[in-house]
């Protein structure tokens, strides 16, 4: 089981650098502003914010976790899938009950990161998931006993790893769920800015050029390079005809 990607397909540096970019221009229109939910902006760049600190953690602990092999490296990734999954599948289950998510599902707690206590949580999230009193609303929303024994295994084996434990010591071993989602939740929202200064400031009008520049029309979301695109196949040679005598 793989960790879960992203829906968009560029690098997160490049997330955070243009995003910064169109967040710092719609703060510069106010005119912008009643397009908006209250505190929509605010919320936009705090969450720019926590995606930018994700990068520089992952940048500077990735020397750290260089001494796990692959098949480790795999096994943390499906703990953490399946944590994540966990709590996606409870907020669906207990929507409207924060305390509730918060304190039996640890939904918004992602610190610390290191794995021992990413390894603290998921046994309170594999023990909520198995209380008799949450088991049909968890059920209901797709999540299966299959589910729950693959968590406990993945959570065993890993206990059980004094290597893997051993070498993962002072790493920040980043949940790739919470990275991607939060990176999700940006790239939406910078979406939603962008949707908003077209309304505002609609193509149509050659004028609205240089404001639609600075809302990064036209470079954001970046395009596949020319590289990455297929070679177009060359067209057959029409036939050679001669003429009769």
């Amino acid at each position: 089981m793989s960790a879960p990607k992203t829906t968009f397909h560029f690098p997160l540096p490049v997330l955070v650098g243009e995003g910064k970019l169109i967040l710092d221009a719609a703060n510069a229109h106010p005119e912008l502003a009643p397009r908006f939910k209250a505190g929509f902006l605010a919320n936009a760049v705090a969450l720019l914010g926590t995606v930018k600190q994700q990068v520089n953690d992952q940048k500077q602990k990735r020397g750290n976790v260089g001494v796990l092999s692959q098949a480790q490296l795999d096994e943390i990734h499906d703990f953490q899938h399946l944590v994540h999954m966990a709590k996606e599948t409870a907020k669906l289950a207990f929507k409207g009950q924060p305390v509730l998510l918060s304190q039996e599902f640890l939904v918004g707690v992602n610190q610390p990161n290191d794995l021992q206590s990413q390894l603290a949580r998921g046994r309170t999230v594999l023990a909520s998931i198995k209380l008799p009193a949450n088991a049909d609303a968890i059920a209901g929303q797709g999540w299966t006993a299959a589910e729950t024994t693959a968590l406990a295994a993945v959570i065993t084996s890993i206990e059980g790893d004094k290597t893997l434990l051993e070498n993962a010591k002072g790493a920040s071993l980043g949940a790739t769920g919470t990275r991607n989602a939060s990176a999700e939740q940006l790239y939406a929202a910078l979406q939603t800015v962008q949707h908003a200064a077209d309304l505002q400031w609609p193509e149509t009008d050659p004028a609205n050029a240089e404001v639609r520049a600075e809302f990064r029309f036209g470079k954001f979301p970046p395009k596949h390079s020319a590289a990455d695109e297929p070679v177009p196949p060359v067209p057959p040679a029409p036939p050679v005809t001669t003429a009769k005598p």
